[in-house]
């Protein structure tokens, strides 16, 4: 028996037990508060949801509740991955009535009896937390169980309470099937938390100085033995519905390895939902919580998680396109000035001689006309030049690229 914790203590002993947290909407006030009282409180009550078209959707549901059981319909939904949303706090509508013998067990934290009859209200007494399952076919992956067992007992453990003060929804109200789970053996695992949760850390032990090891004779050295390659974080964007990639399932094999498993098969290369999942359980081990742990590999993380680079894929991460080098304009511009004033002048030479009808090749007069005659191609070569270099690139413009009119603006 004991006075329910407030919203904000609720939260602290969530996350002081390491557990990911979501914060849904107005959960610290959206309660039943005035259809009924809220404690004293005497222990909690884990659920499974039932069939489900998505997470969300029943993250919603168990927050909003429907027509015939108005919502919030338990404190916290714990998802697949292991993360809690907390959806609501106070009288919450989903223990029910139950049997007065089981509450008096569970306030004695002594063996539950079969439940029998319904005439206790439970949710006047009970934490609840509802957890993804569709309670048939589906199997419990270990990150949501472990996570499932460390809620329970974070509660516990702040009342002072035993692994006894953990019940099943159908071990209260007759006639309820879940959790589709043997209880003993789930509050075992409470237990468990419940212990490594009060050991005092362990004081390293001095490590005994090393007898000195003979040098041994020189030889030939070894070869070293290449390290793996690990896969490069390929960029967030990467990991969308419809990726395939060997990248994704080489991910999925370490994340089984880590523990992190919240697969209903055998995971493949395409990237779903089971991925996330997984991923999220392996960001909360790596001490991520709330929108930090959303399933979405950072770099961070997936450095961590070193997942072995795959044959066949790029070694690097997809980056922008390599700027192209502008090549040396000056070069090209001083041979084009000079190309086309001596084209010019040769041209303006032969027109004066065939003009006159002279064939006084070597006569000043003619050599004169002619440059004064390609001079004016000459500039207009120079300007060309002048202008592709310090103008808009394409033109012979000799206005700025900033200042030609006839830039685009973009």
């Amino acid at each position: 028996m004991a006075t329910p914790l407030s919203a904000d203590q609720f939260l602290g002993a969530l996350k002081h037990a390491g557990l990911g947290v979501v914060e849904v909407g107005n959960w610290r006030t959206h309660n039943r508060d005035t259809h009924g009282p809220w404690g004293p409180v005497h222990g909690v009550v884990i659920h499974h949801t039932g069939p489900y078209s998505s997470e969300s959707d029943m993250v919603e549901l168990c927050r909003t509740g429907y027509s015939e059981l108005p919502g919030p319909l338990c404190h916290g939904v714990i998802d697949r991955s292991g993360t809690v949303h907390l959806v609501g706090y106070g009288r919450t509508n989903h223990a029910g009535l139950g049997d007065a013998r089981v509450l008096a067990a569970v306030t004695a934290e002594r063996h539950i009896p079969h439940d029998q009859v319904a005439d206790t209200d439970g949710n006047k007494v009970f934490y609840g937390f509802e957890c993804i399952n569709n309670g048939t076919s589906q199997d419990w992956p270990t990150a949501q169980l472990n996570a499932m067992a460390e809620a329970a007992a974070a509660v516990c453990r702040a009342h002072g309470w035993s692994e006894r003060s953990v019940i099943g929804h159908k071990e209260w109200q007759p006639g309820k099937p879940d959790p589709d789970f043997d209880m003993d053996a789930f509050r075992a695992r409470v237990a468990t938390h419940l212990k490594d949760g009060t050991k005092p850390p362990a004081k390293p032990k001095p490590s005994p100085k090393p007898a000195p090891v003979p040098r041994p004779e020189p030889g030939p050295k070894p070869s070293p033995t290449p390290e793996p390659v690990s896969a490069p974080y390929p960029g967030k964007d990467f990991f969308h519905d419809g990726r395939s990639s060997p990248v994704i399932e080489a991910m999925a094999v370490r994340l089984v390895a880590e523990g992190c498993d919240s697969y209903d098969t055998r995971p493949g290369p395409v990237w779903s939902d089971a991925h996330r999942r997984s991923y999220a359980a392996w960001q909360m081990k790596c001490g991520y919580h709330g929108a930090d742990a959303d399933g979405i590999p950072g770099p961070q993380s997936w450095a961590k998680l070193r997942v072995p680079h795959q044959q066949g894929t790029d070694p690097s991460p997809v980056e922008n396109s390599p700027v192209q080098e502008k090549p040396d304009t000056m070069p090209q511009a001083l041979a084009d000035v000079a190309e086309r004033t001596l084209a010019t002048y040769l041209q303006a030479l032969l027109g004066l001689v065939i003009a006159s009808g002279t064939t006084h090749l070597v006569s000043l007069s003619t050599w004169q006309a002619a440059a004064v005659a390609a001079m004016p191609a000459g500039l207009s070569a120079l300007k060309s030049a002048v202008g592709t270099i310090v103008g808009r690139r394409g033109t012979a413009s000799w206005l700025p690229a900033k200042r030609d009119p006839a830039t685009p603006r973009y």
